[in-house]
């Protein structure tokens, strides 16, 4: 049964694809979350926790993730290009996952993130209506959510991402 959801579910993505123009129809979308001043456990325990404050006075990446999730290892290759490119600094929420698989997944895939909030209550996640991940914000520099993805970020998403962080910084 999984199987033939699975299938049905590509070929749906496979027409939306081919009826559109060769640019996903999947983007950042503008969006106004004025997130409350929040403080979560850092996932390593001798780091200080992730909180609003973290994201303050600049723009950021803020990434939902689980190593449990298969399309949040789909798109972790795009984060560690991120961080390599040093465009915007990615914080990490580990939503609803257990800590030390987490720290397992990073200890294996390589960490991208400058903090990483272990949310295995996904508090963070219920402020704005996160129900699935991955999902990543674009925080702006008062740590208020201003793009949001929903979805694995991609090859696009990168370009995006700079061009709209140039957007704002001009």
């Amino acid at each position: 049964m999984v199987a033939v959801a699975t299938y049905n579910l590509n070929k749906q993505q496979e027409v939306k694809t081919t009826e559109t123009s060769d640019e996903p129809s999947i983007h950042f979308t503008p969006t106004k979350i004025e997130l409350t001043d929040f403080v979560l456990p850092n996932l390593f325990p001798e780091q200080e926790n992730f909180s609003k404050k973290d994201l303050r006075g600049k723009f950021s990446l803020v990434n939902f993730f689980a190593s449990w999730c298969s399309t949040c290892h789909a798109e972790h290759e795009i984060l560690l290009r991120l961080e390599n490119l040093g465009i915007v600094d990615l914080y990490g929420v580990a939503w609803h996952d257990i800590p030390e698989n987490t720290r397992e997944y990073l200890a294996k895939n390589r960490n991208p993130f400058k903090k990483i909030a272990s949310d295995t209550k996904g508090s963070l996640g219920q402020e704005a209506g996160i129900y699935a991940i991955p999902e990543s914000w674009i925080v702006d520099d008062n740590g208020n959510v201003v793009m949001r993805f929903r979805g694995n970020l991609q090859d696009f998403s990168i370009r995006e991402i700079q061009e709209f962080l140039k957007s704002v910084n001009s």
